[in-house]
């Protein structure tokens, strides 16, 4: 009884139990039994029986699908045409001059889904097509940068994990096939970042400088400071041009320019004197093969810009951009648009300067030695000047007497002092404490008291002749 019950139980639960999915596919699978002789010694018992494939179908040439396919597309859009025939209304139903053919809204209808068929694999598709020497020479604006603009240029591709740098952990996104992938995100916003600085230092008229001194980075270093109107370098760095500019770059010239950016004569004495310049910014492309440069820039407080990749220490350089530096696609991205950048700010400090409004001051050195210059030209005026306005050189005691007997209006309305003063400020104007737009009714009236001063001088001057023909006449008469 108790194995019955046993059984019964099981079998219950063997049968209320699914089907599986081995058993479901040999039920509905046709099976042919074969029996095989078997070499061994036992005897020949048939083998087990094994599912034999189905006879495949004859294949259907391609072209017959091809021709099934469309002559069910007319079907469907026939039909599709006589459905739209039994809409009811005047609107739908009304034939209208078509040409030379009267159609109903319908037909019109049909004939265009047959056209718009017949025409479909016609055309040409626009495509984006990729120009090596495009991000060179027409290089994208910093607000036109996106993330599949970086991801193109391979400006996400890191080194082997085994060579990072676990300062760059905050710029790496994860790790594929043993590299590691730099955030897109994080490259677009340093990149943002240094292009704003760029056009910033530019804008206030600061020496930018470009380093790329791998192979092929030439053209992409000339071609970004062309635009930023900076320096460029993609030869070796010559250790001590910065620490020891003095004797390194003696021999390079110097030059004087206005708000316009015009060269100025006559500082020639001043160029002769004139320590080399510093740049103001230096942007480096390949930050490991130029250590000695970043170095030397941060001896002498110059804002560094580098392209940091993931085997690179973040800590040499100011401003990161965290990119791949072993593509020069990803490169001509980088520096392209800085030197964009650098051109924008260029751009508008000349606009400003062509309204009035410098955004650069005077270096203190060149101010020093304008001041220098202008005081000894004033204390040579007024040396010459104490000389016309004193007596008259020649003449004896009594001679002058006679002369101011005979002239007494002829007297100058200022005195020596105030005259050199007045020339003094007009001359210290633009490089004393005097603004840089001073009231126009200020500088008109110094003007007019200039030219007054001219003109009694001019006076005198004619009186003296006078005075010197008279004496001469009367002393040949004596």
């Amino acid at each position: 009884m108790i194995l019955r019950n046993a059984a019964v139980r099981h079998g219950r639960r063997a049968l209320a139990s699914p089907i599986t999915r081995t058993a479901l596919r040999q039920l509905s699978t046709e099976v042919k039994a074969e029996s095989r002789a078997d070499a061994s010694s036992n005897g020949s018992p048939q083998a087990w029986p094994t599912s034999q494939p189905s006879v495949a179908p004859p294949k259907i040439s391609t072209s017959s699908k091809k021709k099934k396919q469309k002559i069910v597309q007319e079907v469907i859009m026939s039909l599709g045409a006589d459905s739209s025939q039994e809409h009811q209304g005047a609107a739908w139903t009304k034939p209208h001059q078509i040409g030379t053919e009267v159609m109903t809204p319908a037909q019109q209808f049909a004939e265009f889904q047959r056209i718009q068929k017949n025409t479909r694999s016609l055309g040409s598709r626009v495509e984006k097509r990729y120009v090596p020497t495009e991000l060179v020479s027409n290089p994208p604006a910093p607000e036109d940068v996106t993330l599949e603009l970086l991801m193109a240029s391979q400006t996400h591709m890191g080194h082997n994990t085994s060579l990072w740098n676990p300062a760059n952990s905050r710029y790496i996104f994860g790790v594929r096939q043993g590299i590691h992938i730099i955030s897109l995100e994080t490259t677009a916003a340093h990149l943002r970042r240094a292009a704003r600085v760029v056009e910033e230092v530019s804008y206030r008229g600061g020496i930018i400088l470009f380093v790329g001194t791998r192979k092929g980075q030439m053209e992409i270093v000339t071609k970004a400071a062309q635009m930023a109107g900076a320096c460029h370098l993609f030869t070796k760095w010559t250790p001590g041009a910065i620490t020891n500019r003095d004797v390194i770059l003696k021999s390079q010239g110097t030059k004087v320019v206005d708000q316009l950016d015009g060269e100025l004569d006559g500082f020639d004495m001043y160029k002769g004197t004139a320590r080399p310049l510093l740049p103001d910014l230096v942007v480096c492309l390949n930050p490991l093969e130029n250590y000695t440069l970043l170095y030397e820039c941060g001896l002498k407080n110059i804002p560094t810009m580098g392209v940091i990749d993931t085997n690179v220490d973040p800590s040499w350089v100011t401003y990161t951009i965290p990119a791949n530096d072993d593509s020069l696609r990803a490169m001509a991205v980088v520096a392209g648009v800085l030197g964009r950048a650098g051109g924008k700010g260029k751009q508008r400090r000349l606009q400003d300067a062509s309204r009035g409004s410098v955004s650069w001051s005077t270096p203190p050195e060149l101010t020093r030695h304008m001041k220098k210059e202008v005081q000894a030209a004033l204390l040579k005026r007024k040396e010459v000047m104490g000389r016309m306005q004193s007596n008259i050189q020649g003449f004896t005691e009594d001679e002058q007497n006679l002369l101011r007997s005979q002239y007494k209006g002829v007297e100058l309305d200022v005195s020596e002092d105030e005259m050199v003063e007045m020339m003094g400020e007009a001359a210290l104007g633009e490089a004393g404490d005097v603004p840089s737009e001073p009231a126009q009714a200020s500088g008109a009236t110094m003007a007019s008291r200039l030219g007054d001063i001219e003109a009694q001088l001019q006076r005198v001057g004619e009186q003296a002749a006078h005075i010197e023909t008279a004496v001469g006449g009367s002393g040949k008469t004596a």
